[in-house]
């Protein structure tokens, strides 16, 4: 059951920074995230740095090119695209 409590939690926090108006194409969720830099080195606009809690941050946002490469190759489904590509 403590499972489906992280999850709610994620969601719950998820939720409430998107009503504040967080507008990035990436969202990291910390809690989630062990700092292993596979989304940093996966980037390939190098939208992605480490920031200095050694946590992703988005550092380039126009750069970004929606390609989800660091939300696929997220091992603990940290972070994820916020927008779609435009067809």
């Amino acid at each position: 059951m403590a499972k489906n409590t992280d999850v709610m939690e994620a969601r719950l926090t998820i939720e409430e920074d998107f009503k504040k108006g967080y507008d990035l194409p990436v969202y990291v969720y910390k809690p989630w995230c062990k700092s292993c830099e596979i989304c940093v080195a996966f980037c390939p606009k190098n939208v992605l740095e480490m920031g200095e809690d050694r946590k992703p941050i988005v550092a380039r946002p126009d750069d970004c090119i929606l390609c989800k490469q660091c939300e696929i190759r997220c091992p603990d489904l940290a972070i994820f695209v916020t927008r779609e590509k435009k067809k």
